[in-house]
């Protein structure tokens, strides 16, 4: 799965020159990206993306590469028990080609996310630890992802809408978590987005694999991932195991008589209640619905 992931680089510019440089290495044609002005317009080094999001996303667009600007998470189609629309922030890349969300997307609206990083938690709810996996060698991902176009329910308009596919975790990310974003080599990134060979779906359905192990790199940071309202460089620092390790919550007192039970815990001062709740539901931070992650 992915939940929550990074791309700090530091100015736009700077990820069209990243990108085309990379795929350019990839053993095909360097072909310049056609970037978007609203892209541009509104990117920023973030530290903590999550679902609901506007970030910058690589498509075909009339033969070309194109990096335009897409909200993270489909809609999905059919609410359960009259509950307002689920947002798929993910997708499985098993059965993606089929499935009746995504099989037209997988047709034609294939796309990669550009990241620098993502992260994935162990522990128990509440006292969750983030692991940020990130290029062992420096360097960008290009995250596998679909699109679609989606009219936002409020106002009319018509945006683009992605979700990101999953595979089975790789070596460098199984002891953490058992799936996790499917990486595209950057030879394969004009396979995938249809500009080389034509929209092939049987040729890009295989490219859908685990990354080679070494391919990422692990590294402890702050629980402040936890909270959404966090998105600064400091989210990054290594954490020591011991720091990491989640602390023995201190014995309870019994509620007084006639008190009507416990009250729940506030925050500590200084701290932040989550905005997402990582094990399966959107809060606050994620206004369109319930979140699936897959």
């Amino acid at each position: 799965m992915c939940a929550r992931f990074t791309l700090a680089v530091p100015d736009f510019s700077a990820l069209v020159a990243m990108l085309e440089a990379s795929l350019g290495a990839g053993g095909g044609p360097a072909r310049a990206i056609d970037a978007d002005p609203k892209a541009a317009a509104r990117y920023r080094p973030r530290y903590n993306i999550a679902p609901s999001s506007v970030h910058p996303v690589l498509r075909a667009q009339d033969g070309h590469r194109a990096l335009v600007p897409a909200t993270w998470g489909f809609l999905s189609r059919f609410a359960r028990g009259g509950a307002g629309p689920t947002l798929l922030a993910n997708a499985r890349a098993d059965g993606a080609r089929t499935k009746p969300t995504f099989r037209e997307a997988f047709a034609a609206r294939r796309c990669v996310v550009p990241a620098d990083g993502f992260y994935e938690w162990t522990g128990p709810k509440g006292a969750r630890r983030p692991t940020w996996f990130h290029p062992a060698g420096g360097g960008l991902l290009r995250m596998a992802g679909l699109c679609q176009p989606a009219r936002d329910p409020d106002t009319g308009d018509v945006d683009l809408r992605f979700t990101i596919l999953t595979t089975e975790a790789s070596a460098d990310v199984a002891p953490v978590h058992d799936r996790m974003p499917v990486l595209l080599d950057p030879g394969d990134v004009d396979l995938w987005l249809g500009v080389a060979g034509g929209a092939d779906a049987e040729r890009a359905e295989a490219l859908l694999r685990p990354a080679p192990a070494g391919t990422l790199a692990a590294r402890p940071v702050s629980p402040r991932v936890n909270s959404v309202a966090h998105d600064d460089p400091a989210l990054l620092d290594e954490l020591a195991a011991e720091a990491a390790a989640p602390k023995t919550a201190a014995p309870t007192k019994p509620a007084a008589p006639g008190a009507g039970g416990a009250r729940a815990a506030a925050p500590e001062a200084g701290g932040t209640l989550p905005l997402f709740d990582l094990e399966g539901g959107a809060g606050p931070g994620v206004p369109s619905g319930r979140t699936s992650r897959r």
